[in-house]
């Protein structure tokens, strides 16, 4: 119970300030060049998603919620999707730490992983 309790401060503390961040410039021609590899996404899941998609921790959608993650497709563009995973932002239940708190992951490794929990829900960013 600690343990969560400190993850759902440290992650709070780290989105207090989002206005304040600059936001990062991205390459979106990497989206549609980038080979998927779901294996790298499932690693880059268990390092760091996992704390807040694995039960929903802060708010974030669980993993295996098929419709809300089908929501987020329908209603973003898949720029909107990688943008918010690397920049960051603070949604309407909570927060999403800049780059989902791997902040030594690639931008290739966030796309792997938003991939592979797409995957889970039979989705896929690039339908």
């Amino acid at each position: 119970m600690i343990k969560k309790t400190f993850l759902i401060f440290i992650i709070f503390l780290c989105c207090c300030n989002q206005k304040d961040k600059k936001i990062k410039k991205i390459d979106f021609t990497l989206i549609n060049s980038h080979n998927y590899n779901l294996k790298n996404g499932k690693k880059v899941f268990n390092k760091s998603c996992i704390a807040c998609h694995l039960y929903g921790t802060a708010g974030s959608i669980t993993l295996y919620d098929s419709l809300a993650w089908s929501k987020i497709i329908k209603d973003k563009t898949t720029e909107e999707i990688y943008s918010n995973v690397i920049n960051g932002y603070m949604g309407k239940k909570g927060p999403m730490p800049q780059k989902g708190g791997c902040l030594d992951c690639s931008n290739g490794d966030l796309l792997d992983a938003i991939e592979y929990i797409l995957s889970i829900n039979n989705l896929s960013i690039n339908d």
